[in-house]
């Protein structure tokens, strides 16, 4: 009784031996299988992500439009007859550092918006960036003015450029529109010829759909 009872045991965990291989070989199957089955609905979304079409878009040429010392360009970005944006420059004193500053500078109006960090920077994007409602570290603001670049000039007579926008080549500047419930987005091209000291402006565009994320230069 007790040797048939040990001859069932042993058949026993030899059942569960081959069971468990059994179980670990389905795993070693399956495990890579659902990898790929995952991979490729991923990569299957992301396609289709970057298949959609993109939104309309309003292209303005400027025609490498120069601004210097005391220039000044009123921007209508989507030709309504209003001015939307407005690029300028101003010279500021400051007796205390003993310093002149010639500043370029963006600014926008009523319903008309730009990103701005807390040092009132806008970021500079390159081609295929995308512009939408949200942008780390920034935040849309109307009647706002923000610091291109600008040149340091000392009592000494040394001097230097300094801000985001002094090696701008063919960069994009994010703007956006606001009308009724939907905001309308945008970009200006924008180099800096420092050698010149002139800002040139290459051409703009502004999305014709509403609430629409596009991409810069696109």
């Amino acid at each position: 009784m007790v040797c048939t009872d040990s001859f069932a045991f042993e058949n026993h965990q030899r059942e569960l031996t081959k069971l468990t291989d059994m179980t670990n070989t389905l795993k070693a199957i399956i495990a890579p299988l659902w990898i790929a089955v995952v991979v490729a609905v991923a990569c299957m979304k992301k396609g289709a992500i970057e298949d959609m079409p993109a939104p309309s878009m309003n292209y303005t040429y400027l025609n490498e439009m120069e601004l210097g010392d005391k220039d000044y360009f009123n921007l209508d970005i989507d030709a309504n007859g209003t001015v939307d944006f407005t690029f300028s420059t101003r010279l500021v004193g400051d007796p205390i550092l003993k310093q002149d500053r010639l500043q370029f500078l963006l600014g926008s109006k009523i319903e008309t918006n730009l990103l701005n960090s807390e040092s009132d920077d806008c970021p500079k994007l390159r081609k295929g960036d995308r512009i939408g409602t949200v942008h780390e570290g920034f935040t849309w603001y109307e009647l706002s003015s923000i610091l291109l670049t600008e040149k340091v000039n000392t009592m000494e007579g040394t001097n230097w450029w300094r801000g985001v926008w002094t090696d701008a080549n063919h960069s994009f500047l994010p703007v956006q529109l606001s009308k009724g419930a939907k905001v309308y987005h945008g970009w200006i091209e924008v180099s800096f010829n420092r050698a010149k000291e002139k800002l040139v402006l290459h051409r703009t565009a502004i999305c014709t759909e509403g609430n629409k994320e596009i991409k810069a230069g696109i």
